[in-house]
């Protein structure tokens, strides 16, 4: 099988996994970049962008905003599913919920190099594009928190966390390898580009709720472009809190299930208008520009925001029960096992 990798998205360290966990897990099935059946798991990244391939394994990846899912029932033979990231993916892919899983991340916990390991410190861990703009690690510096970035070595990455004491996560998939190995996470949004369909798929998977605190900007470039995100593109989360509510640190819940599904749509009908797109992008160049010129310091507001990541680094992590991620990582390593199977017996030739 071939893996599909995602090149886009700058090295960040939950795509990244793809390269190395399933080599670990499947070996060999996984040596022949070029045969004709593609392996699709971690990520969202179950969209019609995919590449074209004679067979299709898709194993707990997941739908999102960019583009729409492929229409899997044009072409039943052509795919095996082996299950998606959680019950939102199912639901839009009008799947039964038996194909819910929850993200693969989680067969981490069987690999030895990271069991046994000592624990210390509250790392942050920021989604891969917020990292561009901010004043996070110097914020974290001051406060004693380590900063990491979403973009260096993925195993590195993933050691770190497993290592924690605590994690403050922006990063989706900081919270699901927090979460797998019992490490609690609190996680956090920093504008309005954070992705609640993706990450309600996966929580509703191991029965925890997402309720993130929103972070007040902690620049003027971010200022500046968390106001430009309402009519962006890139504006995955509608109803944010305004700025005087995220100074007193508001948090925002997502338990209405069929909003998120409507709001899927419209996300998706907004990343269509060329028009909306086109400045969008335009806009991210330019802020990105600003900020490596190191523009927009603002000492109140490294001040406000530092003392809101300072009471949120106090406060209690959220962590996914005991039987929850026993009934996750044995019914993932049930589908594992089932794949291995498959492809021992020859049923994708």
């Amino acid at each position: 099988m071939k893996i599909h990798h995602l090149e886009q998205v700058g090295g960040n360290f939950g795509d990244e996994l793809n390269r190395w966990l399933w080599p670990e897990l499947l070996g060999d099935a996984c040596s022949d970049a070029t045969d004709d059946v593609l392996f699709v798991g971690i990520g969202t990244i179950l969209d019609k962008n995919l590449p074209p391939a004679r067979v299709t394994v898709v194993f707990g990846s997941g739908v999102g905003y960019t583009s729409a899912p492929p229409d899997i029932s044009t072409h039943p033979p052509r795919w095996r599913i082996y299950g998606v990231r959680g019950p939102l993916t199912a639901r839009a892919l009008n799947f039964d919920q038996r194909f819910a899983m929850t993200d693969p991340a989680i067969l981490l916990a069987t690999l030895r190099e990271f069991r046994g390991l000592d624990r210390s410190g509250v790392v942050f861990i920021p989604h891969w594009k917020s990292v561009r703009y901010g004043n996070w690690q110097a914020i974290c510096n001051e406060l004693g928190i380590e900063f990491v970035d979403p973009c260096r070595e993925s195993k590195d990455v993933v050691r770190r966390i497993a290592t924690a004491e605590k994690v403050i996560a922006e990063s989706m998939h900081a919270a699901i390898i927090a979460d797998t190995f019992r490490v609690p996470w609190i996680p956090v949004a920093l504008s309005r580009e954070v992705s609640p369909f993706k990450w309600v798929d996966w929580a509703l998977s191991m029965d925890v709720s997402y309720r993130p605190v929103c972070l007040p900007p902690s620049n003027g470039i971010e200022l500046v472009r968390n106001a430009m995100l309402k009519w962006s593109v890139h504006c995955n989360a509608g109803a944010y809190p305004s700025s005087s509510q995220v100074e007193h640190g508001a948090c925002m819940h997502f338990e209405d299930v069929d909003r998120l599904m409507s709001d899927l749509g419209e996300i998706r009908r907004r990343i269509n208008q060329r028009w909306r797109w086109n400045a969008s992008i335009g806009l991210e160049i330019v802020l990105k520009r600003l900020a490596n010129l190191g523009l927009g310091s603002s000492k109140r507001l490294i001040s406000v925001a530092s003392a809101r990541l300072a009471k949120v680094m106090s406060g209690e992590g959220v962590l996914s029960s005991d039987q929850a991620h026993a009934r996750s990582l044995g019914d993932t390593l049930g589908r594992l096992e089932q794949l291995r199977r498959d492809v021992n017996n020859g049923a994708f030739a």
